[in-house]
């Protein structure tokens, strides 16, 4: 028995149309982030770098991926993408080539590394770092060079926010990476970067994993 004046039929009225509305909107929101990534990946793109290490002798040894993270040219990067190199350069979007010059932060536990290249002011484009823990269920793109493959878009969820003792937090990604993604932007629909894509468990599938933003903010300036 329904009581407030409204009988069955006025209560099938007024419930059948917020049903309708309710799912015709959780089945829209997958296509309204989808519409919304190409414009994401517009304004993140100038920001990501393709990083090249050479040896001694100038022979090139590695190929990583980076962003920029401030205006006057500091790329954040993983760490092993640098190790063992002799020499680096980033390669910008328009194909220019300019060298890092020297390692300003790191963080080795975490596998970040902040490097200053020298290169002109107007060819800097960088993204804001969120700080704050995305949603299981997030969605998010990366913008990489997997396998040589410069500037590759792939996307996904947050598939799990993990803890890791004695480490901090992890987060789990579908976002497919691959050898050349280390060191890729991971970014929320806001465009916002929310971790760096580090590495893969590559017996699974999807199993890929990105160190924090968090982390990034916490790296301390030293030269």
């Amino acid at each position: 028995m329904l009581t407030g004046g409204m009988n069955m039929r006025q209560l099938q009225r007024f419930l059948l149309p917020s049903v309708t509305f309710f799912f015709c909107f959780i089945f829209a929101l997958p296509a309204l982030a989808q519409e919304k990534l190409p414009e994401i990946v517009k304004k993140i793109e100038p920001a990501t770098v393709v990083i090249l290490t050479y040896d001694k002798d100038g022979k090139i040894i590695g190929q990583g991926s980076g962003f920029f993270i401030s205006k006057n040219g500091d790329v954040i990067t993983n760490r092993h993408v640098l190790a063992g190199a002799h020499r680096a350069e980033v390669k910008t979007i328009n194909g220019k080539v300019y060298p890092i010059m020297l390692i300003v932060a790191e963080d080795k536990e975490a596998d970040i590394i902040r490097a200053s290249v020298n290169l002109p002011v107007e060819s800097v484009y960088p993204l804001s770092v969120s700080s704050s823990i995305p949603e299981v269920g997030e969605r998010v793109a990366i913008i990489g060079s997997p396998l040589g493959l410069e500037r590759t878009v792939s996307d996904g969820i947050v598939s799990a926010v993990r803890e890791i003792p004695a480490f901090g937090k992890i987060y789990q990604i579908t976002a497919p990476i691959s050898s050349g993604s280390s060191g890729s932007p991971v970014v929320n629909m806001k465009g916002e970067v929310i971790g760096v894509a580090t590495f893969q468990f590559v017996e699974g599938q999807n199993l890929n994993f990105a160190i924090p933003g968090e982390r990034i903010a916490k790296l301390k300036t030293e030269k």
